[in-house]
């Protein structure tokens, strides 16, 4: 009998998540029924069989999705916002803001609950394991790093991180090809690749990921993520660091370097990635001019805002408004 393929865990999830298909530009849109709320999710199936889904949708109401399959699959997840709980098998988690996991699964039965107090946005990457399989053995480490000595007799396993600010760029790419032809899958893969070869090495090739130890109690992190959720709110104006701690409940010490534990940079290189981040999407939509987006994020210095938005996506932001 026929083993289901990695691809109908995903057909299983959409199916279950109520949408209708369309194929778009070489990838399939599929659109969320009104009932359920607004959103879509744009899915992508390279030449080697990786799958790229980038979702980004509001529910009207609270929603469990579940999911059950007796396929197997290698998945790296990045969770840029949104919030709820996947439940596999005897594991859980609860979705985090700009973390990334690599996860093993197969055989298995998972339950997704999502809140609708926020939109969800979610990208993908889906490995079938034969590729996974071939990718270790060239790398010399098929023992310790194969599909079935990662999961043992498990049927879920998960590593987590930060999403790594040298990666965001690369997610970025990924998000907004710039194709439109028989090229994007090509464009894809080469940047799925890339960020698949940078978690890789996080996640299976440093002997130090699974010992490293924490110092931060639980009521840290939470001041950690106020910290964060309070530089968001007050992008345009920051508070110093001194004053970001203070209101966050944590001493400037901690802040600073339990910061770059939990979210992998500096609170400043945070803030500055996500002001960037913010300009981008400005300015992509088309209802914004350089300068107001420059005034609105809190860059007082148009030519400073040039200057760093140039050098993190490698083009002129007076350039990228004209394109759209």
């Amino acid at each position: 009998m026929k083993m289901p393929s990695m691809h109908q865990i995903y057909n299983d999830y959409f199916k279950a998540l109520s949408v209708s298909r369309c194929e778009e530009e070489h990838k399939e849109r599929m659109q969320l029924a009104p009932s359920q709320g607004v959103g879509y999710a744009d899915r992508l199936i390279t030449t080697s069989g990786i799958e790229i889904v980038e979702s980004e949708y509001r529910f009207a109401g609270n929603r469990t999705i579940r999911v059950q399959s007796e396929a197997s699959m290698v998945e790296l997840s990045f969770c840029l916002q949104g919030v709820g709980e996947v439940q596999v098998s005897d594991c859980s988690h609860e979705l985090l803001v700009d973390s990334c996991s690599l996860q093993f699964m197969r055989d298995f039965q998972a339950e997704f609950h999502y809140l609708d107090t926020e939109p969800i946005r979610l990208l993908s990457i889906g490995i079938p394991v034969p590729l996974f399989e071939s990718w270790m053995a060239g790398a010399g480490v098929s023992g310790s790093c194969s599909f079935a000595g990662l999961v043992g007799s498990r049927e879920f396993r998960m590593f987590r991180t930060p999403i790594l600010s040298e990666t965001l760029k690369l997610l970025r790419q990924l998000r907004n090809c710039p194709y439109h032809s028989t090229m994007r899958k090509l464009y894809a893969e080469g940047k799925a690749l890339e960020v698949l070869t940078a978690y890789f090495d996080v996640f299976l090739f440093d002997q130090d990921y699974t010992r490293r130890s924490s110092v931060l109690t639980r009521s840290d992190r939470d001041s950690i993520w106020k910290a964060r959720d309070i530089m968001l709110q007050r992008m345009a104006d920051p508070p110093s660091l001194i004053e970001l701690a203070r209101l966050a409940g944590i001493n400037d010490y901690k802040l600073k370097m339990g910061f770059k534990e939990v979210f992998g940079t500096s609170v400043f290189a945070y803030l500055r990635n996500k002001r960037l981040e913010k300009a981008w999407e400005m300015l992509h939509s088309g209802s914004y001019n350089v300068s107001q987006t420059s005034m609105m994020l809190g860059y007082n210095n148009f030519s400073h805002f040039a200057e760093v938005f140039r050098k993190q996506y490698g083009i002129n932001p007076s350039e990228l408004r004209r394109t759209f």
